[in-house]
């Protein structure tokens, strides 16, 4: 296996269709951009994603349904 770095990847690239091309630079982008979703942050400044900020919310709103939760009062 040849040892990788950017110019032969970059080399490598070059040498695919144009079609072949497409399909590998959509690839990478959607693996990247899926793990990088970032919507929100939380008080102490972790990320969060569009699936864990709403897995946060409907907890939050089951909490409240089950009165597990004070008003600003207490």
């Amino acid at each position: 296996m040849a040892h990788l770095n950017v110019e032969s990847i970059y080399n490598e690239i070059i040498l695919l269709s144009d079609t072949d091309r497409d399909n590998l630079f959509n690839r990478m982008k959607s693996e990247f951009y899926q793990s990088t979703n970032i919507i929100a942050y939380t008080a102490d400044n972790k990320t969060l994603t569009q699936e864990q900020y709403q897995k946060r919310v409907n907890i939050g709103i089951e909490q409240c349904i089950r009165g597990e939760s004070t008003d600003l009062e207490n």
